[in-house]
């Protein structure tokens, strides 16, 4: 009997994330991941069960990869206003740089999947909800420390920089122009800013830009 053939899991994942982030999770078909794959369809039922199994282990890897989380959990020595400068410049430079308007995957099956599967939707607030309280977490320090503000709840402002990001990424696929972009990024920012505090930390062009009349 012939051994089954032998595949680095990771990578096969990593391939199925470009093709679902490219096409969709509708538009992908079995053909198309057993091409992107490199697997026969034999492997991939066995391995994840069938496509779903497959695009919510494409999802998983991507937000374990994804840096939005990681640039907040792991910089608890920055100021979070300095964090959440580099989050956004990350995000414009992105959105500004994708010739091919692919956006987020995450916000992509949000909008594609979220009203007609439940399960994906579940799965997809889970993810959001870790971000979420991670932020919460972050702002209820900074403002403990006297860094921001304590006129509003972390939990509200957390949901207002998630949304805002998600927002920012659904646009850069409509205007990835890096004005537009900025102009959403400064706004943002400026919500957490001090008066004075403008400028202070590296990439003020976030925020030099919206004063600018158009």
């Amino acid at each position: 009997m012939a051994r089954p053939r032998e595949f680095d899991r990771d990578q096969v994942v990593d391939h199925a994330i470009e093709l679902f982030w490219r096409k969709g999770y509708t538009a992908a078909s079995i053909q198309d991941l057993v091409a992107a794959t490199g697997l026969n369809r034999g492997s991939l039922y066995a391995t994840f069960g069938d496509k779903a199994g497959l695009f919510a282990a494409a999802v998983d890897r991507y937000m374990a990869a994804g840096n939005v989380q990681r640039l907040f959990d792991s910089a608890d020595e920055r100021p979070f206003v300095a964090v959440l400068r580099d989050v956004l410049q990350g995000l414009v430079d992105a959105g500004a740089a994708d010739p091919h308007r692919k956006g987020c995957l995450l916000t992509n099956t949000v909008v594609e999947l979220g009203p007609h599967d439940r399960a994906v939707a579940e799965s997809l607030a889970g993810h959001l909800a870790e971000l979420e309280a991670s932020l919460a977490r972050r702002i209820r320090a900074a403002q403990k420390a006297g860094e921001l503000s304590s006129d509003r709840p972390p939990r509200a402002l957390a949901r207002f920089v998630v949304s805002s990001i998600q927002g920012l990424r659904v646009m850069s696929k409509l205007r990835p122009e890096r004005r537009y972009l900025e102009d959403i990024a400064g706004e943002v920012l400026a919500r957490f800013e001090r008066p004075g505090e403008e400028g202070r930390s590296a990439g003020p062009r976030l925020t030099k830009r919206k004063a600018e009349r158009r």
